[in-house]
Formats: C-alpha cells, structure tokens, sequence
C-alpha cells in the first residue's frame, strides 16, 4: 500500500529512520511529509515520532485539481483537514476550491464524527492528500511520561522516544533492557506488542518498574541484576536489547566507571543476544563508543547513528548495533 506519513519534528532523522526499519520504502521526502510503500500498514500503529498515518491518494499543484474520485473512497459520513505546512499559494481559496470539488451534500458530512477523514497537506507549491488510516493521540504519550507514572524518576527517558528507539530496532519477538529504570522502555515495548523483560541493580527500580507496567496493563518480567551478570541471570537469548544506561549519574555507576560499565555491558548483550539480532543503545557523546566497541573486538555492526542534545552540555549518541557472526577490530 502507498501511505502518506506525517512526522513530527522531534529530530531531524530519526523519525524517517524509524519510519524506514519499520519497513516502508521511502519515495519521497518532503520536509515532514513522506510517501512510500509498506506491505504491513498495521506496523506503522506503533509509530513514536509521526502524528499522522494516511493512505496515500496523490499529490497535485496549486491550479490543478484533485487527484482522485472522492466517490471511490467515501464511505459513510465524512471530513476533510487540512494542514498547512508552509504552503505558498492562498490556503483559504484552495481549501475553498478543494471542499467544493468534494461537492458533499450537506447530510453527508460529520465534522465530529466522520466514518471517512481526508487530510490535505499543503506543502509549498504542493497538496499531499490522503484517507485517514491511524491518527496519533497526543495525549497518549503524555499520560505515561515520567511524572505521570505511579513510580517516577526525572531522568526517565522520554515516552516518544522510547518507542522510536524500540522501532528502531526493526525486529519483534522478546525485548530485554539491562538498565530499565522505571521501565518506559518496558512498557512501551509492551503496549507495541513486544514480550518484554528487565533488569535493573536497585531494588526500587526492579519494584517501581514492575508498578508501572501493572498500571499500564503490560505483562513482562522484571529481575534484579548487575549487568555484568545478565548471561547467568537469565540463561537465555533475546531478539532484541533497546536500553538506556545511567550516564554516571549514579554514585554506583561512577565508582564502576562509565566506559567499563559500558564494555562489561556489550559483552554481556553480546552474551544474550540471538544471531542477527539488534541492539538499540543510548551513551554520551564524549565517552568514544565506538572507540570502545573497536577495543572490545565485537561482533556488532554500527548500523545507525544519532546524536540530540539532552540539557546544558549533555549531548546523547543513539547506536543501532546489528550482531554479526563475525569480530571487528
């Protein structure tokens, strides 16, 4: 199916990136617009960084008309929105011209409640037009952010952003995270239909990380772990890791030293990790990842690489890893 996806402006690649693992191909870009091919639209529910899934209808010039019969698509009540994306031409007398090609009869429309929803996205000289297909609640991901949950901490990775990290993976099946916290990257791999499990070295995030899964509805089991003994903890593999390690900012982390805490860490996920199988990490950009990974000889592959800025002078490097059946040095 050819869709139409609006995204966010929450990075500058990453919402393309996750839109791509999650298996469209991408034919155009427009700004935050994206055209492309997908042959499981239903994935694309799990989306973390876009507002809007449609299926795509064409694009057509500001003198040109529609591209599409509206009669073949309308079922039921309908609405039309539109989006104004930096359009360059009059938005209300295009908008004027498009709602009268509709040509609705008045009884046919139902602003509140439509049965069938077009989303026109004016882009410059150019309207994207499509049929709704999954529109992302807002408030979806607001009510599970950090100091919503019944158990908080103020340096919880944000719930957005874990999903699209969780995407980022492209793969499904039994999600671990070594360093779970309060469990948002649980619990949002639970809600996306992942078989989750966690780890974590202190009690109150083993407990709190369980709390929060109950209150969200997502089964999953919690152990408490070192890292450096996940191999022994579990006695099993994975499909997929996605975590976000401390940064130091525990005293126990700090006494462990963060670039060994991140060597045991990749060689314990290495451990764990099916074959093919990916890794999604996060680590500051001052401490040399990759350095690390070419010194601990490991058999991941860099697959993809992101940087965003956190607060003051904290800036965070996201790694997609890929396990090969191979060592790079």
């Amino acid at each position: 199916m050819m869709v139409l996806i609006l995204v966010g402006g929450f990075h500058p690649e990453m919402p393309y990136e996750e839109i791509k693992a999650l298996g469209v191909d991408i034919e155009e870009r427009d700004g935050r617009v994206v055209v492309g091919e997908v042959e499981d639209v239903e994935k694309l529910e799990r989306l973390g960084f876009s507002h809007l899934v449609l299926k795509c209808l064409g694009s057509f010039g500001v003198d040109e008309k529609l591209p599409f019969d509206p009669e073949k698509y309308i079922e039921g009540k309908f609405a039309a929105r539109f989006k104004n994306l930096g359009f360059s031409g009059s938005r209300e007398e295009k908008k004027e011209e498009i709602l009268e090609e509709l040509n609705p009869n008045i009884e046919s429309v139902d602003l509140d409640n439509p049965d069938t929803t077009f989303y026109f996205l004016m882009k410059g000289e150019k309207i994207y037009v499509g049929k709704l297909i999954h529109r992302f609640d807002p408030t979806e991901f607001t009510e599970r952010k950090s100091g919503m949950k019944p158990y908080s901490r103020p340096v919880s990775l944000k719930p957005r952003e874990a999903r699209c990290w969780i995407n980022l993976s492209g793969a499904r099946g039994d999600l671990l995270d070594p360093f779970c916290g309060t469990g948002t990257i649980l619990v949002e791999a639970g809600l996306a239909g992942y078989n989750v499990y966690g780890s974590d070295s202190e009690d109150d995030m083993v407990s709190g990380s369980i709390t929060n899964m109950k209150h969200y509805g997502v089964e999953g089991e919690v152990r408490k772990s070192r890292v450096q003994n996940l191999s022994k903890i579990w006695n099993r593999t994975f499909d997929v890791v996605v975590t976000d390690p401390p940064y130091g900012r525990s005293a126990k982390v700090c006494s462990v030293g963060i670039k060994n805490l991140y060597r045991s860490s990749l060689k314990e996920i290495e451990s764990i990790l099916k074959n093919n199988g990916r890794c999604v990490i996060g680590c500051p950009s001052n401490m040399g990842f990759e350095k690390i990974l070419n010194e601990t000889g490991s058999v991941f592959e860099v697959l993809n690489k992101f940087t965003e800025k956190i607060h003051g002078d904290l800036i965070r490097e996201i790694f997609v890893l890929g396990k090969t059946n191979k060592k790079f040095k």
